[in-house]
């Protein structure tokens, strides 16, 4: 697809900060246990910890964007990140790294948000918005690819200096991406400090808290947003402990999953056009991860070949069910929220994600890997019955915008 100018910048900023993310990923680790005499449970646990805190702080960055315009928001978020990977250099126990992650893991999760509100005030039409985040999501992966693989030279160094040069150059990558995201132009931003009269004030203020139908959405799609739990955690411990799969087919199947999701991503976008179709995409996401937990159940049965073939069939399938659920989920959540709370609507739909991410793991670890195969048909149940569901509640939500402000086919 062709791309605008501001939307030119938004994937190269996604790109630039997507390497950095990449790098740290890769590195951050062996940096914390080896250079700063870390323990691996003192930083997974300051992770988790930060990530709780995180989902409340989460919700500051989409009402800064309604108040201040999307744009400058973000360009902060990504600056809070680069000066935190930096400040990493600095850190010499537990308490300091606590310090730096619980901002570093701020500014993440309010980042998503703000960018698709950022992406709602650059482009008017509503198609070119969820294309275009299509794009930055096949940039991000691409990146992040690229990131890791190029964490392998410091690791093979294994040196504090090369750690420290690494994250200076992570910081750098999110000071470039704030740079570009301040060159895209907003249609309307708004003005600080500007209050709403009359009718339009009203209006704003009846609206802080969305409304029931998108909050039930929000809701669902926790549910829906399960590939990405599927995927990190039940993928590889299910791989390793409920079948005779090699282990090699561990990463494998996650090579698989970016190689699918690039390569898919932009083509399933274009079939999110108008309101009844794109509805229709959420129940289609429930299916097909219905028929991805099934084939995880069908792979601890039987050995050897058979195993990796339904293994592969279910990260296919999931693959599949990740690009659709994506592109739906990118359009709906801005389409229905009202434009001058769309910052803080997109923050709390949010919430569903960075949720997912928090308690997914929880879930999968405590109910369905402990259930064998029982475990994957009762998510396969689950899932169908989610997608049908939030169909419906999007499309009643879509029928009343209609009714109070006209939302784009």
């Amino acid at each position: 697809m062709k791309l605008t100018a501001g939307g030119r910048r938004l994937a190269a900023a996604a790109l630039v900060q997507s390497l950095g993310i990449g790098l740290f990923m890769a590195s951050s680790m062996a940096y914390f246990t080896r250079q700063v005499d870390l323990s691996a449970n003192q930083v997974g646990s300051g992770l988790a910890l930060a990530g709780v805190v995180a989902l409340g702080t989460s919700l500051l960055g989409g009402a800064l964007a309604d108040r201040y315009g999307a744009r400058r928001v973000l360009a902060a978020v990504y600056l809070g990140r680069g000066v935190c990977c930096a400040a990493y250099v600095f850190v010499t126990d537990f308490w300091q790294f606590m310090a730096v992650t619980l901002c570093a893991v701020a500014c993440d999760r309010a980042g998503p948000p703000v960018l698709q509100a950022l992406v709602a005030a650059a482009l008017p039409e509503r198609q070119e918005r969820t294309r275009l985040l299509a794009v930055v999501n096949v940039v991000r992966n691409c990146g992040l690819g690229a990131g890791a693989m190029a964490a392998g030279v410091t690791l093979a160094s294994d040196t504090q200096a090369a750690y420290q040069v690494t994250l200076v150059a992570i910081g750098l990558a999110f000071l470039g991406g704030a740079v570009l995201v301040l060159r895209v132009p907003e249609l309307a931003a708004p003005t600080a400090g500007a209050a709403p009269d009359g009718a339009a004030e009203q209006q704003v203020k009846s609206r802080v808290v969305p409304d029931a139908r998108y909050l039930t959405l929000t809701g669902l799609n926790f549910l829906l947003f399960f590939f990405d739990t599927m995927l990190l955690v039940a993928m590889p411990v299910w791989i390793l402990e409920h079948t005779d799969a090699p282990r090699a087919t561990v990463s494998v199947l996650f090579a698989l999953n970016t190689v699918l999701v690039v390569a898919l991503q932009i083509p399933v976008s274009r079939l999110a056009t108008g309101q009844r179709r794109t509805t229709r995409m959420l129940t289609w996401t429930g299916a097909v991860l219905a028929v991805s937990s099934l084939c995880f159940a069908a792979s601890g049965s039987v050995a050897g070949g058979p195993a990796v073939a339904w293994l592969a069939a279910a990260v296919v399938t999931l693959s599949l069910a990740e690009v659709i659920a994506n592109s739906a989920v990118w359009d709906l959540s801005i389409a229905l929220a009202p434009e001058e709370q769309r910052g803080r609507y997109l923050s709390v739909f949010n919430l569903s994600v960075a949720g997912q991410r928090v308690l997914g793991p929880v879930l999968v670890t405590g109910l369905l890997l402990g259930s064998g195969a029982l475990g994957w048909v009762v998510a396969a149940a689950v899932l169908v019955v989610a997608g049908v569901a939030a169909e419906r509640v999007a499309r009643a939500a879509g029928e009343r915008m209609r009714v109070e402000v006209p939302v784009d086919a």
